[in-house]
């Protein structure tokens, strides 16, 4: 992993103490069976976490949800509570733990409790290492239902200088949206502008009664913050 994510970790302010004892942690019972299927997860969980044990009645109950590989650490990502099983306005409560792999070793070096809360029912439908501007980052996609109709969306974060960042994409980065039969589809799809690497570019296709056209948004990485910078989102994501 390049040194911005462990480049001063111990002065991040939103980092837990990483000297601290670690108690016994409360995983989720549905959590056993995965990380018994998943060798590495396993060992990552026993890395940053410590001793375990798992409890069905803890409402506060950890679920190692994935460990994002970069270069040189990982990064062990999980939630509060089993995924799926919140209410529909209930997001995922997500934190992270940063491990260190050195000459064979592994060692977790920051914390980041609690930093997000995604998505709805509890649940993230996906976790994706990335590069963002020359920092190790990650994409969380997660989705939302109401009034009959999905919405999925990106949120984006990057280690910097020993923290966790939000960047906070504005408008958000809604890339699918769909309902009942007749109302507007939109599928987008998306990338990083390999030459102006703080761009995000998204590309929109807007279905409706068998018509199709295409927009296309771009983001730039401002102030550690992704703000809109050309073009505008379909007015069908915001509906």
């Amino acid at each position: 992993m390049r040194l911005t994510i462990l480049l001063g970790v111990a002065l991040a302010a939103s980092a837990t103490s990483v000297n601290a004892a670690l108690a016994m942690t409360s995983l989720c019972a549905a959590a056993k069976a995965p990380l018994e299927a998943d060798v590495k997860l396993a060992v990552a969980v026993e890395v940053a976490l410590g001793a375990v044990a798992y409890d069905a009645t803890a409402a506060d109950c950890q679920y190692p949800l994935k460990l994002l590989r970069y270069a040189s650490a990982d990064v062990l990502l999980t939630q509060d509570g089993v995924p799926g099983q919140g209410c529909a306005q209930c997001g995922a409560l997500l934190s992270a733990v940063v491990i260190q792999r050195l000459n064979g070793a592994m060692n977790p070096v920051a914390r980041f409790r609690e930093f997000a809360k995604l998505g709805a029912f509890g649940w993230v439908a996906d976790l994706t290492p990335i590069t963002i501007d020359g920092d190790d980052a990650f994409v969380a996609e997660s989705e939302a239902s109401a009034d009959g109709r999905r919405t999925t969306r990106l949120d984006f974060f990057a280690f910097h200088g020993g923290a966790l960042t939000d960047l906070d994409p504005t408008p958000p980065v809604v890339i699918a949206t769909d309902g009942p039969k007749d109302a507007p589809s939109v599928k987008a799809t998306w990338f990083f502008d390999p030459i102006d690497k703080t761009s995000l570019v998204v590309d929109y296709k807007i279905e409706i009664k068998g018509a199709s056209r295409i927009e296309r948004a771009v983001w730039r990485l401002q102030g550690g913050h992704l703000t809109l910078s050309r073009g505008k989102p379909p007015p069908e994501t915001a509906r």
